[in-house]
C-alpha cells in the first residue's frame, strides 16, 4: 500500500503554475535539500559516480526534482524500517538510473514500484540492473497484469512478496499485447495453457516489493 505521505504528482505542472512563485520555490528548495541528505552517504563513498548523480539531479527541471527527491526519501524511510540484514553498499548505478527515470514518472502504481526497488537496493544491495531496465519498459497496466498473474497462479512466491508489492491488480482486462510484452521480457511464459511467472518474473516482483513487510 502506498505511503500516505507520497506526493501526488499527477498534474504537478499545473499545480506549479497555480501556486505563488515563492511557495513553489520553497517546495523545490526543500526537494533539493532532501535529495542531498538522502544521497550524501552514497556520494561520500563513490566520488566520481556520486558527482554524476548530483549533476544528473541538477539538470532536472524543478518538477522532476520534487518527484526524484520524494522517491528517494520514501525509499530511504522504507529501508530504515526493514528488518532485513544490511549487506554491502547500494550500487550508484542503480541510484543514477532511478534519478533519470523515476523523476518523470507520474503514475502512482509505477512510483510505488520505483520506491520499493530503491528501498531494496538501500537495504542489501540486492537489485540487479536488469530490473531497472524492466521497470523502465512497464506501463501501469503491464505491472498490474503481472501482479494479477502472480496472485492468480501457483507462483511459489512467498506470501510476503504478494502482500508487499503494494499494487492492486484491478485495472482493465489484459490485452494480447500486454501478455506478449511481458512474455518478450521473459517475465511470464505459457505453461499448461496458462500464463505463469518465470524465474525472472518472480525475482523482479521480489525486487519491487516493500521491504518493510514481513
Amino acid at each position: 500500500m502506498s505511503d500516505d505521505r507520497s506526493l501526488d504528482v499527477v498534474g504537478l505542472g499545473k499545480l506549479a503554475e497555480a501556486i505563488p512563485d515563492q511557495a513553489w520555490s520553497s517546495v523545490v528548495d526543500t526537494a533539493c535539500s532532501t535529495f542531498q541528505q538522502v544521497i550524501a552517504p552514497i556520494t561520500a563513498l563513490t566520488s566520481g559516480t556520486g558527482r554524476l548523480i548530483e549533476a544528473k539531479f541538477d539538470r532536472l527541471v524543478d518538477a522532476e526534482k520534487v518527484i526524484a527527491s520524494q522517491t528517494l526519501l520514501l525509499a530511504a524511510e522504507k529501508s530504515s524500517r526493514s528488518k532485513r540484514k544490511r549487506k554491502g553498499q547500494p550500487k550508484p548505478s542503480i541510484i543514477l538510473k532511478v534519478v533519470e527515470d523515476a523523476s518523470s514518472e507520474v503514475d502512482s502504481t509505477l512510483r510505488e514500484l520505483w520506491t520499493n526497488l530503491v528501498a531494496n537496493e538501500l537495504v542489501d544491495n540486492s537489485v540487479h540492473p536488469e530490473f531497472v531496465r524492466i521497470l523502465q519498459r512497464l506501463s501501469a497496466s503491464d505491472a498490474c497484469r503481472l501482479i494479477a498473474i502472480a496472485q492468480g497462479a501457483d507462483t511459489k512466491l512467498p506470501v510476503r512478496t504478494l502482500r508487499a508489492i503494494g499494487v492492486r491488480a484491478v485495472m482493465s482486462m489484459p490485452t494480447s499485447f500486454t501478455d506478449a510484452h511481458l512474455s518478450s521480457m521473459s517475465l511470464i511464459a505459457k505453461a499448461e495453457g496458462e500464463w505463469k511467472l518465470t524465474i525472472t518474473g518472480k525475482a523482479f516482483l521480489e525486487a519491487v516489493s516493500d521491504p518493510t513487510i514481513e
